[in-house]
């Protein structure tokens, strides 16, 4: 069964949250994918899958960043400081929202600022993999590089800023998919199923 024919199969899929907000300003075929949510929630890897499926170029932001600085986030972190780092994400949002056919996977805490969130909502058609604290923690806790974790409590840390970033995420997000303990190839199919139809892949690849 071809990928298309997969996805017209499926029934109506619990994971992905009812939400009808306003699309992107301009809607086409190379409208950019933007993928939001908390570090942790597979937007990378999800992201990658998805890329491949649509036949399109993927973009992690971070990854952005750190090549074109020469030296990781982390790092970046250390002598610049939060506001530096987002100030470099910010001026590279800007640039990357604006870039056709790519499927962009943004750092968890792009949305606190909000240029960002503006960029993101107006250029791009944006999906929130929303994933739990609980969830977070059990594929976060053995992370020793996250800049953010570096805390006596990161479990704590991990539920601040769910708290504090989930109604961002919303207010950004076109749709919302729950990630939960899902496989990668079903958040994947989750996501192209709520597609706008000028998004929809014509060709997938396997």
């Amino acid at each position: 069964m071809s990928a298309p024919e997969v996805i017209r199969s499926l029934p109506v899929l619990p994971a992905i949250e009812p939400q009808a907000p306003a699309l992107p300003t301009v809607l086409g075929p190379g409208t950019p994918l933007c993928l939001i949510g908390m570090m942790g929630c597979g937007k990378s890897t999800v992201g990658r899958r998805i890329a491949s499926l649509m036949g399109r170029t993927f973009v992690d932001a971070d990854r952005e960043i750190e090549s074109r600085c020469g030296v990781p986030v982390s790092t970046i972190f250390e002598l610049e400081g939060e506001e530096g780092f987002r100030r470099r994400e910010s001026h590279l949002i800007d640039e990357l929202t604006r870039r056709e056919g790519i499927v962009l996977a943004t750092g968890g805490g792009a949305v606190t600022v909000a240029q960002n969130r503006e960029f993101m909502r107006a250029r791009c058609f944006v999906i929130y993999l929303q994933a739990g604290a609980a969830e977070l923690w059990h594929r976060l806790r053995n992370d020793r590089v996250r800049p953010l974790l570096q805390t006596a409590d990161p479990r704590a840390r991990i539920l601040e800023l769910v708290n504090a970033r989930d109604p961002l995420y919303r207010e950004t997000a076109h749709r919302v998919v729950r990630t939960s303990r899902h496989p990668v190839e079903r958040t994947a199919l989750d996501i192209l199923a709520v597609l706008p139809p000028p998004l929809q892949p014509n060709r997938p690849q396997p």
